[in-house]
């Protein structure tokens, strides 16, 4: 009788952890994390050319700062997030966890990772990683509910993560090559963004949030969406002029990767039903980012 009483107690306090892992994960909106730390990486192995134990310590601060701002995001964010079938089972929303508790965790997440900048990279560094979390929560989060063109606003988090692997990787500012990346980051991003639009802008508007689906169709921003995806191919041809590239193999491989994404484009174009549908140019312009940056830190660790 003893055993059957404490099996159900044992389940159920390996759920609630299960449960409660999976809600600090969401905090943290994990694979966003992930992939600004991976863009402070290219950033980092651009600059200096090799992996070393500054690189880790500097991730790991990057990561729990991108955790931190993400956690702020949804206290701010969470009356919003309760009206979205697809944000309302978040851990604020859902009743799963308090603001303050949400509270705690932002600012763990926030503080140390701004201490890890301090101590292993520097100033400039940990106080650009703030200006970040400031610019995303104040600056881009507001502009979402007024305006559909916040998302020249939101590039700039996705921007600044590349300049800081840079600042920890020589203690100077980004030079005219570095710019040169974080213009093609800025090209990329806007379909990124056109294209969630695209796809939850129902959602945003029930919401109360501005979406560019009130005024145009899918297969009009999907259409803008490729011209700027155009766009930042023809930006990547321009990468030898800036002495980024390194190794021919590495120029063949960029150049497949932009016949791809073209490639995709020109079938859309031509089929009647593709441009209704953003999930294809979604997750092309997202492997063509991808592609981009591992091709370039490729580049700098084959010497």
């Amino acid at each position: 009788m003893k055993s059957n009483q404490e099996t159900p107690n044992k389940g159920s306090w390996s759920l609630f952890f299960y449960q409660y892992i999976k809600d600090i994960s969401s905090l943290s909106k994990l694979i966003i994390s992930a992939s600004i730390t991976f863009t402070t990486l290219t950033g980092y192995v651009i600059s200096k050319g090799e992996i070393d134990s500054t690189l880790f310590l500097t991730l790991i601060g990057v990561f729990l700062m991108a955790a931190g701002a993400s956690t702020i995001n949804h206290i701010v964010e969470r009356r919003t997030d309760a009206l979205m079938p697809r944000t309302e089972d978040r851990p604020i929303p859902s009743g799963r966890m308090t603001v303050l508790h949400a509270s705690i965790w932002a600012s763990i997440f926030l503080l140390s990772g701004t201490l890890f900048l301090f101590a292993f990279t520097n100033p400039v560094c940990a106080i650009l990683g703030l200006f970040n979390a400031i610019w995303y929560n104040l600056v881009y989060t507001s502009l979402k509910k007024i305006s559909v063109w916040a998302v020249f606003a939101g590039t700039v988090t996705g921007i600044i993560p590349y300049f800081m692997g840079v600042l920890a990787a020589t203690n100077q500012l980004p030079n005219a090559a570095d710019y040169f990346i974080g213009f093609y980051m800025f090209l990329w991003q806007i379909p990124h963004f056109l294209l969630l639009v695209s796809k939850y802008g129902k959602e945003y508007e029930a919401a109360g949030l501005a979406s560019l689906t009130k005024s145009s169709k899918t297969e009009n921003i999907v259409l803008i969406s490729y011209i700027w995806m155009i766009a930042s191919c023809i930006a990547s041809l321009y990468l030898p002029l800036f002495g980024i590239l390194h190794h021919r193999q590495t120029g063949f491989i960029i150049l497949a990767i932009l016949l791809f994404v073209l490639a995709v484009i020109a079938k859309s174009l031509f089929s009647k039903n593709k441009l209704h549908d953003p999930r294809t140019p979604f997750i092309t312009t997202n492997i063509m980012q991808a592609g981009f940056m591992l091709t370039l830190v490729f580049d700098r660790l084959i010497g």
